[in-house]
């Protein structure tokens, strides 16, 4: 049982780190306590509300079956066939516990639902999460059974493209890295874009509503750029983790920051063109704003090259990082000149701790 969490479930969360990252950024940065209260009794008492929650339910148990169904067809997990010695029961049991790990985060919001049905007095309307809980619970062990009875002992190198093009792939170290965020962590790309984009809508919608200065969409487009935190942790893994011959190349230090401010640059631009196509800022303040947002990714993101990755507490840093700069903008500090100590701090900090 320890095997399979550690091998395959643990192994699903570490890889998409960054989506569950981004998840909560949306879920809890950008929705209040009424929006989540409002979603939860439509999910208990409108008319398509536990249809449209097990659909979300059983999209996330797709995606769980298929890292099973793909994952155990590496070489590094032909071990997991050996499953296929247990005995039908102890097998079934195992299976059970695996899917329950991977089932964890909608357990949780079954809780959260349980609480607002006793809250609200809806309980007689709950009892249809149990069988949307078994369903995708048989359905996530049926899938380990039937791959561990059809194994596939390799893994196809090439396949065939649908599209030729015309010219070959640059050799450049920021068309592979965004390339490789397209077609490796696509879902949180979507995501994380998403929620940005939604808060800087919210924010200009709000800004327009009153008579506010700068101050206001610079708090509000803080948060937006800080959504970003998941696409630029997905970046360190991929320095870190897949383009591992890239930090033996004998590439200047100021060539590497370089490539980091570029690839954050591109990753910032949707939110910022909402701002500015909202109109209701001109366009060297969208620039104050666009610089700022910069500055907090990359003092971020050197976060990541200092403790090696995310480490537990790397959440109350970056609340308390958010704080500090909500109270150097209200203080009436320049953007700017917030943003340009910012960036000299990454260009001094840089070569001390990116880890090569």
């Amino acid at each position: 049982m320890k095997m399979l969490l550690t091998s395959t479930v643990s192994a699903f969360f570490r890889q998409r780190a960054g989506t569950f990252l981004v998840l909560l950024g949306v879920l809890f940065g950008f929705l209040s306590a009424n929006e989540h209260h409002a979603f939860a009794l439509f999910f208990l008492t409108g008319t398509y509300g536990m249809l449209t929650l097990f659909g979300i339910w059983l999209v996330y148990g797709l995606l769980c079956a298929q890292f099973v169904v793909n994952t155990w067809k590496l070489p590094e997990y032909t071990f997991i066939f050996h499953a296929r010695t247990w005995p039908a029961l102890t097998r079934a049991r195992r299976f059970v516990g695996q899917a329950l790990g991977f089932l964890q985060p909608i357990l949780y919001y079954g809780v959260y639902l349980f609480m607002i049905a006793i809250q609200e007095k809806l309980l007689a309307r709950l009892w249809q999460v149990i069988p949307f809980y078994i369903i995708l619970t048989a359905m996530l062990a049926l899938f380990a059974e039937w791959r561990i009875r059809k194994p596939v002992l390799y893994v196809p190198v090439k396949g065939k493209s649908l599209i030729k093009w015309p010219f070959g792939r640059p050799t450049s170290w920021l068309y592979w890295s965004m390339e490789w965020l397209m077609r490796e962590r696509g879902i949180t790309l979507l995501v994380g874009k998403l929620g940005a984009m939604l808060v800087a809508a919210g924010t200009m919608l709000y800004y327009s509503t009153g008579e506010y200065d700068i101050r206001m969409p610079a708090v509000g487009m803080s948060l937006a750029y800080l959504l970003n935190l998941g696409l630029s942790f997905e970046l360190f893994q991929w320095e870190g983790e897949i383009w591992l011959w890239g930090r033996s190349l004998p590439v200047p230090v100021w060539k590497r920051w370089g490539r980091v401010v570029t690839a954050h640059l591109i990753l910032i631009v949707p939110e910022t063109l909402v701002v500015l196509r909202s109109g209701a800022l001109g366009f060297a303040e969208v620039a104050q704003l666009y610089v700022l947002g910069l500055t907090i990714l990359i003092v971020s993101h050197l976060y990541f090259y200092k403790r090696s990755g995310l480490p537990e507490n790397a959440m109350q840093v970056f609340l308390f990082g958010f704080v500090g700069l909500t109270l150097l903008i209200l203080y009436k500090i320049p953007l700017l000149l917030i943003a340009g100590c910012g960036l000299l701090f990454s260009l001094y900090a840089f070569p001390k701790w990116y880890k090569i």
